[in-house]
């Protein structure tokens, strides 16, 4: 795994690092799971050349939470394998799924900026390299209409941040970055909780 990601860094000069975690809707209280790196998807290139071209809507502004409905909470979602190239066709085709799908949700709010480890040389107070999201799971039903719920043990095991050029419009998402979860850190669904994410994208020196 730590190979891997040495060398996506180093070709690409970004990388990022998500995890989940339960939310409280009562209380507010959340708590996170150690996050892990994730993989950078092919998009990312044609999405940051298009916002640094000043072309609206692809910054990252929506993830996807995938979720598979199991028969007992504690049964593991086995992860599908996936390379650099594959794109939003991956989330198409779990409409033909009997019990996987994903919610699309917005981000909960701008990313915050901050300074990666390493850096703190570098950039002038207010700047840095380094942006954090966060997407907490909303909705009942997921994007091919299967149900979302602890009813149904919807268990989330796998997240990708994308851009949305036109938010009503699914069909023209661009995924950023993709990961999934052993089944130690997948998150079941639980009365009264949503699942959130928390996702760091780090800007490297090239």
């Amino acid at each position: 795994m730590t190979l891997r990601v040495v060398e996506s860094v180093g070709r690409r000069g970004v990388y990022g690092r998500v995890g989940l975690g339960r939310y409280d809707v009562r209380t507010g209280l959340y708590l996170p799971k150690p996050p892990k790196f994730n993989q950078i998807q092919d998009g990312w290139m044609f999405a940051a050349a298009q916002a640094l071209g000043g072309v609206p809507g692809y910054h990252p502004s929506a993830m996807y939470i995938e979720f598979e409905n199991v028969g007992d909470p504690d049964d593991p979602v086995t992860v599908p394998a996936f390379d650099t190239t594959e794109g939003i066709e991956y989330y198409d085709e779990l409409a033909f799924s009997p019990s996987r799908d994903y919610l699309r949700v917005a981000l909960n709010q701008r990313p915050l900026l901050g300074v990666e480890d390493g850096y703190e040389q570098v950039f002038a107070a207010g700047q840095g390299n380094k942006l954090t999201f966060f997407a907490l799971s909303v909705g009942a039903v997921g994007t091919h209409g299967k149900e979302y719920s602890d009813a149904v043990n919807s268990k989330v095991f796998g997240v990708a941040l994308v851009a949305t050029p036109e938010f009503s419009d699914h069909t023209q998402d661009i995924v950023f970055s993709r990961t999934y979860f052993p089944a130690d850190e997948q998150v079941v669904k639980e009365v009264s909780h949503q699942v959130g994410v928390t996702w760091d994208i780090v800007f490297l020196r090239p």
